[in-house]
């Protein structure tokens, strides 16, 4: 199976040109604090608010924070994500609301410490954390129909001849529960080996449609997978719906009303859509540049908000194949008006 769904990918690399839609510059939309020097991951609160994640990988001093963002941009502390009696700092990327108000929070801490947790709020105060599960390094997340479904972009531990990347489901319900991060874990629902030899990681972001599809991208390969779930979300049908090219090294994604997909070019600072037709269009695509008047600055994640599509721009990765040279201020959210 693994081998035919890669024969499909080649052939819609083949066929499938990305288009260039007309140029859609980005524009500042939120100036961050010096304790948020990584942004990554957004959601939208039941007050309407928007969260955003900060793991701040850039500055090991610093705790991992959550910040509440208004709908003009104005940025206030939301909570310091706790240790847990951990001796190394939280590191939030995913995030995600139940219907509740609850947050699950993917905390990367590498393999030995990596959690999702389920952060109680009351008046925006967090009075509660508990782990739902641990023993793996969780990165994207996804709330859906009582479930969180997370990414894991590496699997060390997994014996295979390339990379191999994985997405688990979680019981909102389920408490400490301990993965041995192998293919043994009931709770791995999806697998995938990166192909690309020039870029070992796979899955990251991921995302549902208005069906209850779960698609998610693999950023070494570029191919974006569509997966069918039954009702306890187990895949039951998977296939490859289009290739980004993998130099673009896909991490976030997010659908709107109209099922059109948008995603993160991380490593070349492009932003694509996906159209519920299928069409793969290129929206935006920046130089190096540092972020200063809201320029697309190395996306990792991406939130449609209030007809505006919301940017992080992590600006910390540099390296072969990537275009971001340093990190450095100002720490910004970009967004391109839909």
């Amino acid at each position: 199976m693994r081998y035919l769904l890669r024969f499909v990918s080649l052939l819609l690399l083949l066929c499938t040109k990305v288009a260039w839609a007309q140029p859609q510059p980005a524009k500042l939309f939120a100036s961050l604090p010096d304790n948020c020097p990584t942004p990554d991951a957004f959601a939208i609160a039941p007050d309407g608010s928007l969260t955003l994640s900060c793991p701040n990988f850039a500055d090991k001093t610093l705790q991992g924070e959550l910040f509440s963002i208004s709908q003009t941009g104005d940025v206030t502390h939301l909570a310091t994500v706790p240790s847990l009696q951990a001796d190394n700092k939280a590191n939030p990327m995913g995030i995600a609301y139940d219907e509740d108000g609850a947050l699950y929070v993917a905390d990367a801490r590498g393999i030995k410490h990596g959690r999702v947790l389920k952060l109680t709020f009351v008046n925006q105060a967090l009075v509660k954390t508990e782990v739902i599960a641990s023993g793996f390094n969780p990165n994207g997340l996804r709330y859906h129909q009582g479930a969180i479904y997370v990414t894991q972009l590496k699997m060390p531990r997994v014996k295979s001849k390339n990379m191999t990347s994985g997405i688990y489901r979680f019981p909102a319900t389920a408490r400490n529960l301990k993965m041995t991060n192998t293919l043994q874990d009931k709770e791995l629902i999806f697998t995938v080996e990166t192909q690309n030899p020039k870029i070992q990681v796979g899955v990251d972001g991921l995302d549902f449609d208005s069906l209850g599809r779960l698609y998610t991208t693999n950023m070494g390969d570029g191919d974006i997978y569509q997966l069918t779930l039954s009702n306890d979300g187990r895949v039951t049908e998977q296939k490859v719906t289009a290739t980004v090219p993998p130099a673009a090294r896909i991490d976030g994604m997010v659908f709107d009303q109209y099922d059109n997909l948008y995603l993160a070019g991380f490593a070349q600072n492009q932003i694509f859509k996906l159209d519920n037709k299928r069409k793969l269009t290129k929206i935006a695509d920046y130089p190096d540049n540092d972020g200063s008047n809201g320029q697309i600055d190395q996306p990792a994640d991406l939130m449609v908000y209030d007809d505006k599509l919301i940017i992080s721009n992590f600006d910390l990765m540099k390296g072969p194949g990537l275009r971001n040279s340093k990190h450095s201020k100002p720490y910004t959210l970009s967004y391109i008006q839909l």
